[in-house]
């Protein structure tokens, strides 16, 4: 006799919130007021660390996180690379939190490439293990590059081919 398994075979599973916040970059609209009031999108105007952390850390929905990320990244860009020594006396300094740097803050911008965390070869420390270092990477470029390049293509083939079409008839 084969027994009958309990509870709901085919369970509703809740709703989506939508995307993570620590997976997600925000793009206002283009043709905004927050695209307008950093130059817009005019490759000629220089948009500054505090226009780029914008996206990764809205000041809009996410001010704290955004100060934070700023000082963050204008250490590590100063430094080249920062260790956890580094990191400690940042935070003794701004006396930010280290759960929000730890947590938050350097967590996402790994995770879409502007910083690389690694460890070193061999081990320095007094305990076990291998240092912590935090470099800055070209990983974010590189990967929005290749969405815009990859859109740029999508869109002129789809054009080369209704003129193609257009010109058939």
């Amino acid at each position: 006799m084969v027994k009958k398994k309990r509870g709901n075979p085919n369970p509703k599973l809740p709703p989506s919130r939508g995307i993570p916040a620590d997976e997600s970059l925000w793009l206002p609209k283009h043709y905004g007021r927050d695209i307008r009031n950093k130059g817009g999108i005019d490759s000629k105007i220089r948009w500054n660390l505090e226009d780029i952390i914008d996206f990764i850390f809205p000041q809009k929905y996410q001010p704290k996180y955004y100060k934070i990320g700023i000082d963050f990244i204008n250490l590590i860009l100063k430094k080249e690379k920062i260790n956890k020594e580094d990191i400690s006396n940042f935070l003794k300094e701004t006396r930010y939190s280290r759960s929000t740097l730890e947590n938050k803050i350097i967590p996402k911008l790994v995770r879409i490439g502007a910083i690389k965390r690694e460890r070193e070869a061999s081990g320095r420390m007094k305990k076990k293990g291998r240092a912590l270092i935090i470099s800055e990477s070209l990983t974010f470029s590189n990967y929005l590059k290749r969405i815009a390049n990859e859109w740029e293509t999508i869109v002129e083939t789809a054009r080369f081919k209704r003129n193609i079409g257009n010109n058939k008839k």
